[in-house]
């Protein structure tokens, strides 16, 4: 029997038509108002993409050696061991490799300090490329030991014909990677907002999957709630859900074997994205050396097939399952 739920955290009294979760699996909430903090910025840079990391970085790199190369250009070139005599722009190389190679220790053993003012300096900026490049190597190794799943849904999800003459609400996912993902958990939601309620408040079902989860996702898993005769979905056809704004959220929950991590993936199916009277077609054939092959491109593919009969009409929210 499927349940109404209290609110998993995504809010109640929210009208509109917008969805909860985005197509790339994010959450469709944004924020005003808050401010940075440094303690976040380990946070904020695991969260960074990369051309916006190394974009940064680049730029951190750049600033860092200007600010000692003018130092050195103050101080004057001369005090700086082979440091070329002649135009600015000759000067201004040698103190900004100068710095280049005292940052990150290099040292080729061509330019040196020549003064005591020079070597303080450059210790300083060598005990800054220590921490600099220390902070980099941190976040960069935090950034790639993080997991990111490549869990693929099918574009579509469908109602069609399921089993003893009831219909169903499928949708399918399938891991891209050939890692190993094992004790794989998965929750459908369904959100639906009241039509007969002025603020159109949002009510949540936990619809049961015949199954929830499985021990290895080695092929496809199509994720099936049959639509019983307690079922939310009950007498509904696509139409129906149009006018409710629904929403099926689905919530995955696995441990990747390769990494030794635990991750999770979300997606969500519209109403216009939902295919009414239509299949999934297989993505596995077993070849004649008793290989199962997982045809991965297949994942949105579907074929028509005509819908059971509704048995029973469509209940009024108010009779719907009370809350827990």
């Amino acid at each position: 029997m499927a349940k109404q739920i209290n609110d998993p955290g995504f809010g109640i009294k929210l009208g509109g038509t917008g969805r909860i979760v985005r197509r790339d699996g994010s959450l469709n909430v944004g924020r005003v108002g808050d401010r940075f903090h440094w303690s976040d910025l380990y946070h904020a840079a695991l969260m960074w993409s990369w051309t916006k990391y190394l974009g940064l970085t680049l730029v951190l790199y750049i600033v860092v050696n200007a600010v000692f190369g003018t130092l050195y250009m103050l101080i004057g070139t001369d005090q700086i061991l082979n440091a070329q005599d002649g135009d600015w722009w000759m000067e201004l190389s040698d103190a900004m490799f100068f710095s280049a190679q005292t940052l990150t220790t290099v040292g080729y053993g061509n330019l040196a300090p020549g003064s005591p003012l020079v070597s303080a300096i450059a210790s300083l900026e060598a005990l800054a490329g220590l921490f600099i490049f220390g902070i980099f190597t941190g976040i960069s190794f935090g950034r790639f030991s993080r997991i990111k799943p490549r869990i693929t849904f099918a574009e579509k999800a469908v109602l069609g014909p399921h089993r003893d003459g009831y219909n169903g609400f499928m949708c399918r996912l399938v891991n891209e990677r050939s890692s190993v993902v094992m004790d794989s958990t998965a929750n459908l939601i369904l959100v639906m907002q009241d039509p007969n309620e002025p603020q159109h408040n949002r009510r949540y079902y936990q619809l049961n999957l015949d199954i929830s989860h499985i021990s290895s996702l080695a092929i496809n898993w199509t994720l099936v709630h049959t639509i019983t005769s307690d079922s939310p979905l009950s007498g509904l056809r696509l139409a129906d859900l149009v006018q409710r704004n629904a929403e099926f959220l689905v919530i995955l929950t696995a441990f990747d074997d390769t990494v030794g991590q635990q991750f999770y993936s979300r997606y969500s199916y519209r109403p216009q994205e939902i295919l009414e009277g239509a299949k999934y077609v297989s993505m596995f054939e077993t070849l004649d050396s008793g290989d199962v092959t997982v045809h991965v491109d297949r994942v949105h593919d579907t074929t028509p097939m005509d819908l059971y009969p509704l048995a029973t009409v469509p209940a009024p929210l108010d009779e719907q399952p009370s809350p827990l």
